[in-house]
């Protein structure tokens, strides 16, 4: 097994091999490392076989840490392997990451890929290459959302819609009786996407990126057919809004929101059917929800995001999740002590921070008048 780093000569052939596994995913693609750039250097690698054949690779994340000289490595949905039963490949790949991690100073490995929990003989190829479980401190399992529902999408939209329970169809139908039209407008929606998201955020009291993430998301990855951006109109207005990413057979729900108008009328609901109807025109076979607490209860306080999701129908999933491998005790230790408090703390700030410029930008606006 031969292994050696992918230019952007060879991005097409990388992201085909990719796409072309059943673990593939858009976060291990080459063009979202280049959407990471700005935050991360991204790495790829791929693993052939002796014909010249790619049967494992990954997009590295590999993030600088701030006055220790030292670095680590990120496999978002990562690594894939075209035959996840060969531990061989496995570890060779496992054993040519911990090379180049030494090479760039990096203490340790992260991987997180798209293995579902208990799929043999995969899950226990992890021990046996030295990884320990990470990333399990809250609901949704760490840096990526460890489980989620995922609906097939294959049959035609009118079974698709008719295999809805007759409350979720009668809400969708509603939106659209009530004036809810919707329109794909390319990056020109960018304005009426932040909008809508910026309102969530502050319903929602959660951090979102600035303007340009999400340009740089739209204008990488569309000329790709792998994003579009849906925005529903009310009376004239963005009442809802969406980023959809697609990838192989796969597509994601990534970025939503509606104002408050819209609640009342299900726009919600009708968005996520038009991303399912774009994702089904883009041939993907699977539309992916994103993210939900794992198996909850009513009386927890995310259940309605978990109901929601679950309202469509779709498969519950859930991933191995996150694991590390330590290459360095000493400064593995420092880190898992001292990040979480520095990324809370760094969340409050951030959060004061726009918090401070909105209002400001509201007196402003409020004098010019």
């Amino acid at each position: 097994m031969y292994f050696r780093l992918i230019k952007e000569t060879d991005a097409g052939r990388f992201d085909h091999f990719l796409e072309s596994t059943t673990n593939g995913h858009i976060f291990q693609s080459y063009w979202w490392g280049e959407v990471k750039k700005t935050e991360w250097e991204p790495i790829r690698v791929a693993g052939e076989d002796e014909a010249g054949e790619i049967v494992a690779a990954a997009t590295i994340l590999k993030r600088k840490i701030p006055f220790l000289g030292k670095s680590f490595f990120y496999l978002p949905r990562g690594p894939v392997l075209k035959d996840w039963h060969n531990q061989t490949h496995f570890l060779l790949f496992v054993s040519y990451l911990k090379k180049l991690a030494w090479e760039h100073r990096a203490f340790f490995i992260k991987i997180d890929p798209c293995i579902l929990e208990g799929q043999e003989p995969a899950a226990s190829f992890f021990d046996a290459a030295g990884f320990i479980p990470a990333g399990s401190e809250h609901e949704f399992g760490g840096l990526q959302p460890r489980y989620t529902f995922r609906l097939n999408i294959e049959p035609d939209l009118d079974l698709i819609l008719n295999n809805f329970h007759h409350k979720l169809r009668y809400k969708i139908n509603y939106a659209y009786k009530q004036g809810l039209r919707f329109e794909r407008p390319g990056v020109e929606g960018i304005d009426g996407f932040m909008e809508i998201l910026v309102e969530t955020s502050r319903r929602g009291n959660f951090v979102i990126r600035p303007k340009s993430y999400y340009q740089k998301v739209y204008q990488l990855l569309a000329p790709r057919n792998a994003a579009a951006i849906t925005l529903g109109y009310l009376d004239g207005k963005v009442t809802t809004a969406a980023i959809t990413l697609a990838f192989g057979d796969k597509s994601w729900n990534m970025y939503s929101g509606q104002s408050n108008v819209s609640r009342n009328i299900y726009a919600f609901q009708a968005l996520i059917w038009e991303q399912i109807k774009w994702a089904k025109e883009r041939g993907a076979r699977w539309f992916d929800f994103y993210g939900v607490p794992g198996h909850i209860g009513e009386d927890h306080p995310l259940y309605g995001i978990y109901h929601f999701k679950k309202s469509f129908g779709g498969d519950f999933y859930a991933f191995v999740g996150e694991k590390d491998l330590v290459l360095s005790s000493f400064y593995y230790f420092f880190w898992t002590r001292l990040f979480p408090a520095y990324r809370r703390a760094l969340l409050r700030l951030t959060k004061l921070f726009r918090g401070g410029v909105r209002a400001t930008a509201f007196k402003n606006r409020g004098a010019a008048r």
